[in-house]
């Protein structure tokens, strides 16, 4: 086996394990406030969502460089010279398998909570009212608004968060401010940020692994293709898959053009 490929492999692995925990944290969060007496509020379920980034930035940034998120790997691989195009679709298999197979964990880890939860309520999976399980693993409208409007939210949301990021993670900044150690944890806190302020608005994924990886999931479960319609226009499930990749190379472009090269330019 060649360096290169024993070298993809592990940060494939590391891929795996940090979208993966990511998802598990906020999911385990979710299905603990809706299927127990642990009752959590939106305050502090942005700050698990928030924290679970952070600890999965820490636990691959050395060997992977901590994409987590395909929508970042295709912005480096369309921005970046540096990146390998070999890794990015080993990378985004890596990320969504991860994000599957740990909502699996969940599932699994709640799976008498989840059981009671249904029959207690009468629920059927497949049907609007399972949206209130389907809810724990996916992404799903707050409310009735267009196609439109649910993307744009999306997309902004992401180009935003992307070019903060980036900000957060610029070398160039560093005589103003550029701590490494503590960019992880900033980056949590933005996380914690934008789902405070933006859930109430709109569901939002950022991560396009962070929905479709559980859709799977659900899907082969009992709910089938409604847990990608969510019982809502059948182009829904796009939003949270195409949104971040457009929002992310949006706001990644934003920064790479007008901050980077031109107010960063030696």
């Amino acid at each position: 086996m060649n360096f290169f490929r024993k070298n993809l492999i592990q940060q494939c692995v590391i891929e795996f394990f940090g979208t993966g925990l990511i998802i598990f944290f906020g999911t385990s969060c979710l299905a603990a406030s809706k299927l127990t007496h642990v009752h959590f509020n939106p305050f502090e379920i942005s700050c698990i969502w928030g924290l679970a980034v952070s600890m999965s930035i820490y636990f691959s940034a050395s060997t992977s460089g901590a994409h987590l998120n395909p929508a970042i790997t295709i912005f480096f691989w369309l921005s970046s010279k540096d990146f390998n195009k070999k890794k990015v679709l080993p990378y985004i298999i890596s990320q969504i398998f991860g994000s599957f197979f740990f909502s699996m964990l969940t599932y699994f880890l709640y799976y008498h909570a989840f059981i009671s939860f249904k029959n207690q309520n009468n629920i059927i999976l497949g049907t609007q009212e399972s949206l209130k399980l389907a809810s724990i693993f996916c992404v799903y409208p707050n409310f009735n608004h267009s196609f439109i409007r649910n993307s744009t939210i999306e997309i902004l949301t992401t180009a935003l968060f992307m070019i903060i990021l980036l900000q957060l993670n610029n070398k160039k900044n560093n005589k103003i401010f550029y701590y490494k150690s503590i960019a992880p944890f900033l980056i949590g806190v933005l996380i914690f940020m934008i789902n405070i302020s933006i859930t109430p608005l709109n569901n939002i994924s950022l991560n396009p692994a962070r929905d479709l990886g559980p859709k799977i999931f659900l899907s082969l479960t009992g709910w089938g293709i409604f847990s990608f319609t969510g019982g809502n226009n059948s182009l829904y499930f796009l939003i949270p898959i195409i949104g971040p990749i457009l929002g992310v190379n949006l706001g990644g472009w934003i920064h790479k053009i007008l901050i980077d090269n031109y107010f960063f330019k030696k």
